[in-house]
């Protein structure tokens, strides 16, 4: 009886070893630059790692990169109004690149530069749209600091709240260090715009929105009523919505 005991702590110790060895590398994980490709290939491209391949395949990463893991039709809007193609297409948030499919299934990523914002609406009713994405920010929105990466517009009007939704792509040991584990961690970051002069929010709170969206006499009694929280994003839009609306 004393050796099945002993064997049972054993096997306890073992686990809370390999267990308490995964945390810490996950927590402890180093981030990895991502590069742009040209190609949907299954695989993610980084910087150099010396020997090893700068191509990581998805199936070897825990989490997902993409903002819906199906094909979503949507129209993909160019730089004037002739420039707008509908296609099923994928949010890649780790790379900030566009996939789309054509009709023979093959996927391919939309050259940099061509395409200024996704509309994903329902499919064959172009009215009838389900999110709206900024490819980076271009004209007419104006940033202080330039911005690249997918950003979604949560709400239409005068005040916008746009979201940034990243999957950062990190490296950490696992089994005692004997092979690399991979994971992309969402980082969600918000930003405000003010008749397209895009604000960074450093958090979400009453006062970081009323002071780049001010509340009026009658927005003040809405926002009582209402029993707005601004630390969420729904109420914040809701707000942002009333802000917007006709006087």
């Amino acid at each position: 009886m004393q050796s099945n005991y002993i064997k049972y702590l054993f096997s306890i110790l073992l686990f809370w070893t390999l267990f308490h060895s995964n945390l810490v590398a996950a927590q402890g994980g180093v981030l990895i630059e991502t590069l742009p490709s040209t190609k949907a290939d299954g695989t993610i491209n980084i910087y150099g790692r010396g020997t090893l391949s700068n191509r990581i395949p998805y199936d070897k990463i825990t989490g997902n990169a993409f903002w819906k893991t199906e094909w979503v039709t949507a129209t993909l809007i160019g730089r004037n109004k002739k420039e707008r193609w509908e296609q099923e297409v994928k949010l890649n948030m780790a790379s900030h690149e566009i996939y789309y499919r054509k009709p023979n299934g093959d996927e391919e990523v939309v050259n940099e530069g061509l395409v200024k914002k996704v509309q994903f609406h329902v499919a064959n009713n172009p009215e009838e749209i389900i999110a709206i994405f900024l490819n980076g920010i271009a004209e007419p929105y104006v940033s202080e600091e330039p911005i690249k990466e997918l950003l979604q517009v949560l709400n239409e009007g005068k005040y916008q709240l746009l979201k940034m939704n990243n999957r950062k792509l990190l490296e950490g040991d696992s089994l005692f260090g004997t092979m690399k584990r991979y994971y992309f961690k969402n980082e969600v970051k918000y930003l405000l715009a003010n008749n397209y002069i895009v604000s960074p929010l450093k958090k979400l709170n009453k006062e970081s929105i009323l002071q780049l969206a001010p509340a009026g006499k009658k927005e003040q009694e809405w926002l009582l009523q209402n029993k707005v929280d601004f630390k969420k994003e729904a109420d914040i839009v809701k707000y942002l919505t009333q802000l917007n609306s006709p006087k």
